[in-house]
């Protein structure tokens, strides 16, 4: 699945699936980017997972991705396709980036079986706490355990969101996987 947005004549942004060159591109932000990226597995990479970048001349310039996700008992032959990421750098930020993503991540949610598509964000990107409520996500507050050595330190803030995609109720086992 590829799509194209214009977001001035200048600048042209295509959407491609993420692949190791495209990876490496999106590593390469900084090392800070590239280290978060690893360590919170914000571009998995296994069976039912699906990646998408946005690039401008020959740069990634954001990306996002979900996998599956089984629920927890009583339910856990249920799940849904959790987005582990979306991020746009800061220079292309409010200017439907993110949104076109967050869109490809749900045509390809759909298509794979799921029911419903998730995501967690924490409060401190206002902008985009207004995208997901502007695109329908339904949106439940809660934080997040902020853990150090083991322990509970704290917590973060943020937002669960949610959206049906399908109204089966189809298993996970039956959900189509790449």
């Amino acid at each position: 699945m590829e799509g194209n947005v214009f977001i001035t004549q200048a600048e042209h942004v295509s959407y491609v699936p993420v692949d190791e060159a495209i990876e490496r591109k999106i590593y390469a932000w900084s090392d800070d980017a590239s280290t978060k990226i690893k360590k919170y597995d914000m571009l998995p990479n296994r069976d039912g997972c699906y990646r998408i970048a946005a690039m401008c001349g020959g740069q990634a310039v954001g990306f996002a991705a979900f996998a599956p996700a089984r629920w927890t008992a009583p339910l856990g032959r249920y799940g849904d396709a959790f987005i582990h990421s979306i991020e746009v750098a800061e220079p292309f930020r409010r200017r439907g980036i993110g949104r076109q993503l967050i869109t490809m991540l749900e045509e390809r949610a759909r298509e794979y079986g799921h029911r419903q598509i998730r995501a967690w964000s924490s409060c401190e990107s206002p902008e985009a706490l207004h995208m997901w409520y502007a695109m329908g996500y339904a949106m439940c507050p809660a934080s997040e355990p902020i853990y150090k050595h083991g322990k509970i330190k704290g917590l973060n803030p943020g937002y669960y969101y949610a959206k049906i995609l399908n109204q089966s109720h189809r298993p996970v086992e039956q959900a189509k996987k790449e």
